[in-house]
């Protein structure tokens, strides 16, 4: 099976940075990818300590550099040969808490402030919520299945001569050819709150809207992995086909 795709803000901004620092990092023993997450998970918290207290600013600056360490523990991970499955799962853990911390702290924010309505920020971090748990269970049916993450599929399209020459740059670069949830954090928690209260509280809409929609893509790709699964013939038991 190849790798899994390359986000586009990871393979083109993060990437050109974090893959030299990691070589440069990898011989030190020291620096360790759990040390590194646990610093990602610092930043994150700092940083929805300083969204919530309307420091946007800094809260975007940090929100960026958790997300670069974020990539960064994984890089070391693989050039000093110690991935492991504790190790994943405190990156995922630690990503869960800063996003959605992140996230609260923005809203409760722009609620503070007036410059959103409590439906928009609920709703928000129900959208969220919701896109965890479909996209979740849609790599669930796919491993199931045999469909590796049940992803869309589009890097291997071959009938789209419109998108072809973008498509064989994202190949060539190993990067998936659409902005998905890394874009949407690092424009919502990163780049809007950089620029200023009026962008930060609208990244806050557009997360809506990105999670719901993300959501319902998320549910219908299950819902097609999941009729694949249910016309599959059950095994008779005792392991021989019924005659």
């Amino acid at each position: 099976m190849s790798p899994r795709p390359r986000d586009v803000w990871t393979r083109l901004v993060v990437d050109p940075l974090a893959d030299p620092l990691s070589r440069l990092l990898a011989p030190h023993p020291e620096i360790t990818p759990n040390r590194v997450t646990a610093l990602a998970g610092l930043l994150g918290v700092a940083a929805a300590g300083c969204l919530a207290a309307g420091r946007l600013r800094l809260g975007g600056l940090l929100f960026l550099l958790r997300f670069f360490a974020d990539c960064l523990d994984g890089k070391l991970a693989r050039l000093q040969g110690s991935s492991s499955a504790r190790g994943a799962l405190f990156d995922v853990g630690t990503d869960v808490v800063c996003v959605t911390g992140a996230y609260a702290g923005l809203a409760w924010w722009a609620l503070r402030t007036g410059r959103v309505d409590v439906p928009v920020a609920v709703g928000l971090l129900a959208a969220l919520g919701t896109y965890g748990w479909a996209l979740a269970h849609r790599k669930h049916l796919a491993a199931l299945a045999g469909l590796g993450d049940g992803g869309s599929g589009l890097l291997q399209r071959t009938d789209l001569p419109l998108l072809d020459p973008w498509l064989r740059v994202c190949r060539r670069l190993g990067m998936s050819p659409v902005p998905w949830a890394v874009e949407a954090e690092t424009l919502v928690l990163g780049l809007l709150p950089l620029a200023g209260p009026e962008p930060a509280a609208a990244g806050l809409l557009v997360g809506l809207a990105f999670y719901t929609v993300a959501t319902v893509v998320n549910l219908r790709r299950s819902w097609r992995i999941a009729t694949t699964l249910d016309d599959v013939p059950a095994p008779v038991p005792g392991g021989k086909e019924a005659s």
